[in-house]
């Protein structure tokens, strides 16, 4: 066995020279094109009628935690979505909350028929 080790000189080597070396570059826009920070909306598109606020997302949150947490009262600890609500309650995942209390209507307009229960 011999030690010598081959050193690349630099020159392609047949292997390199079959590929083509990729360029890119950015194109200028045209002056019909937005200007800088200008963003146009789609032709399709409306404007929101308007912001919530971060305290007017807080209480729709809170309502919905409220009417989680009357819910996982009557529900039992081994209940799958007993475990989904107190995780999307105590991450306040709204997107969860909606779809755990989307499945559970019939629970929901059974607690609304107990107004003793309802939060005050």
């Amino acid at each position: 066995m011999s030690s010598h080790v081959k050193i690349p000189d630099g020159s392609p080597s047949a292997f390199d020279s079959g590929f083509v070396k990729e360029e890119s570059g950015v194109q200028s826009r045209g002056p019909q094109e937005a200007q800088a920070g200008e963003v146009r909306r789609p032709s399709g598109a409306r404007a929101l009628p308007g912001f919530e606020t971060v305290t007017e997302r807080t209480q729709r949150i809170d309502s919905k935690v409220a009417v989680a947490r009357l819910l996982l009262s009557g529900l039992s600890p081994t209940d799958a979505r007993a475990r989904l609500l107190t995780s999307a309650m105590l991450r306040r995942d709204e997107v969860l909350l909606d779809a755990i209390l989307a499945g559970m209507t019939e629970e929901i307009v059974a607690l609304s028929r107990h107004p003793s229960r309802l939060p005050r």
